[in-house]
């Protein structure tokens, strides 16, 4: 299976000067991804990479493994829930302030969605996806804490047959 993914997320954070929490947002990011895998009765697998943009990153990037499992709910569609784990890349501008902070951390999480069969080969998903990063890194006398990625994305699965 290859899918292509797009979608909207949020990331949680907080600034951290002198030990008090001066600043505490969440920032909304859109992202584009791929993700490759394989499907058995009720399991299925992904390798994934995601790129994130907005305007407080010089980049964001995601590398991880999903595994699901599939509650067929008719002909036509599945439910899944799932577990999630990867790292994450990325370099953040504070834009309140001249610091940049660069975060190379792993995550671990959940997602849930709905597959829709659109043909024998093809898959049309939606889903929701929470990635834990729960990470500090620190820049000049600020502390940063980064806590979770929540996302819905939509995405295209193309089914390709094997035979073992």
């Amino acid at each position: 299976m290859i899918g292509l993914e797009a979608g909207f997320s949020n990331l949680d954070y907080e600034q951290i000067d002198s030990g008090v929490t001066t600043k505490k947002e969440t920032i909304s990011l859109s992202h584009f991804g791929l993700k490759v895998g394989s499907e058995i009765d009720n399991y299925r697998t992904f390798l994934s990479t995601r790129v994130f943009d907005a305007p407080e990153f010089d980049y964001a990037r995601t590398y991880g493994i999903e595994v699901q499992y599939m509650f067929h709910l008719s002909k036509d569609t599945d439910m899944f829930i799932g577990i999630n784990a990867g790292t994450v890349d990325m370099e953040f501008n504070d834009q309140s302030s001249t610091n940049t902070v660069t975060l190379d951390s792993t995550y671990m999480g959940g997602d849930i969605g709905f597959n829709l069969h659109l043909s024998d080969g093809v898959d049309f998903e939606i889903g929701a996806r929470i990635m834990s990063l729960n990470s500090s890194e620190s820049e000049s006398t600020s502390k940063y804490d980064f806590d979770n990625i929540v996302t819905g994305y939509a995405s295209i699965i193309i089914k390709l047959p094997m035979e073992l």
